[in-house]
C-alpha cells in the first residue's frame, strides 16, 4: 500500500513538472508570435512610410536638378562677351557660385543615399511571391548594406569583393533578411573599428556569399549551438535570429557554415543553388 502511495506521489510531480514545462514553452511561443505580429506591423509601417517619403523626396530630388542646370546655365551666360569681365572675374561671385555648386551636390548626394534606403526598406517590406525570381545577389547584398549603414557609419569598413553578375533563382526579401542578420551580426562583433569582407562566387555551379569579420569570434564550445533555437549570448536577445537565417536558407535548397576564431572574426558562408526548384 505504501509503495502504491509513493509511486503515485512521484508520478503526481512527474505530471506536475511536465505540466510548469509546458507552461513555461506556451509562454515561451506566446511571445514568439507577440514578437514575430510586431515584426509583421513594423513591415507594414516601414513600407507605408517609404511610400509615403517617396513623394515629397521625388520633389527635392526634381528642384534639385533643377538648380543644378540653374547654375551651369547663369554659369554659361557669365562666361559670354556681353556680361563686362569685372562681373564675370568678380572674386566674390565666383566664390558664390562655387560654394552653390558644392552645396547642391552635396544635397544631390543625400537625396540619392535617402532614395537607396527607401528602396532597400520597400524591397525588404514588400510582400513575397509564392514562386522564386531571378535575383542578383550583388543587388539584394546591397540593400541590405543600405540598412545596416547606421551600425557601419564611421567605425566599419566593407570591403565587397564581388563576382560579375551571380544570379540565382530564390525569394529576394528572405534573401535580404538573411543578409541583413548577418551583417548586423558582424558589426555588433566589432568591437570599435574593424572590418567586413563580403564575397559572391561561384563554386560548383553553386553561388556562394560569404561575410566575414574582424569582430571578437565565437568561442568553440558556443560555435556548435548557435542556430540551437533559444540559445543566444545577447542581453536582450531571443535567441532566433540564426535559426530563422539557417531555415531560410534551406528553404532555398542551401546550406550555411562557419567558422570562427576567437580574437581574430567569423565567416558565415552561405552556399545556394542556382535553380529555384527546391526553394520553397
Amino acid at each position: 500500500m505504501a509503495t502504491s502511495k509513493n509511486e503515485a506521489t512521484r508520478r503526481i510531480r512527474e505530471l506536475e513538472a511536465q505540466i510548469e514545462e509546458l507552461k513555461q514553452r506556451l509562454h515561451e511561443e506566446r511571445t514568439r508570435l507577440v514578437e514575430a505580429d510586431k515584426k509583421v506591423l513594423l513591415g507594414e509601417l516601414a513600407a507605408g512610410i517609404a511610400h509615403e517619403i517617396n513623394t515629397p523626396l521625388g520633389a527635392l530630388k526634381s528642384n534639385t536638378d533643377l538648380l543644378l542646370r540653374t547654375l551651369e546655365r547663369i554659369r554659361e551666360i557669365l562666361s559670354t562677351e556681353e556680361i563686362p569681365e569685372s562681373v564675370r572675374e568678380h572674386p566674390q561671385l565666383t566664390k558664390l557660385l562655387h560654394s552653390l555648386e558644392h552645396l547642391n551636390r552635396v544635397n544631390a548626394n543625400a537625396i540619392d543615399r535617402i532614395v537607396e534606403i527607401v528602396n532597400s526598406i520597400r524591397a525588404y517590406a514588400r510582400p513575397e511571391s509564392t514562386e522564386p525570381i531571378s535575383v542578383d545577389l550583388r543587388e539584394v547584398l546591397d540593400g541590405a548594406l543600405s540598412l545596416a549603414h547606421h551600425q557601419l557609419k564611421n567605425r566599419i569598413t566593407v570591403h565587397r569583393e564581388y563576382q560579375t553578375a551571380v544570379r540565382i533563382m530564390a525569394h529576394p526579401s528572405h534573401l535580404n533578411q538573411v543578409f541583413l542578420n548577418l551583417l548586423v551580426n558582424a558589426c555588433q562583433a566589432i568591437e570599435g573599428k574593424g572590418d567586413i569582407y563580403i564575397r559572391i562566387f561561384e563554386q560548383e555551379s553553386n553561388a556562394v556569399v560569404e561575410i566575414e569579420d574582424t569582430g571578437k569570434g565565437i568561442p568553440p564550445e558556443q560555435l556548435n549551438r548557435i542556430f540551437e533555437p533559444g540559445f543566444t549570448t545577447k542581453p536582450n536577445g531571443m535567441g532566433m535570429g540564426l535559426v530563422i537565417v539557417s531555415q531560410i536558407i534551406e528553404a532555398h535548397g542551401g546550406k550555411i557554415e562557419v567558422e570562427s576564431e576567437v580574437g581574430k572574426g567569423t565567416v558565415f558562408r552561405i552556399i545556394l543553388p542556382p535553380s529555384g526548384k527546391e526553394a520553397q
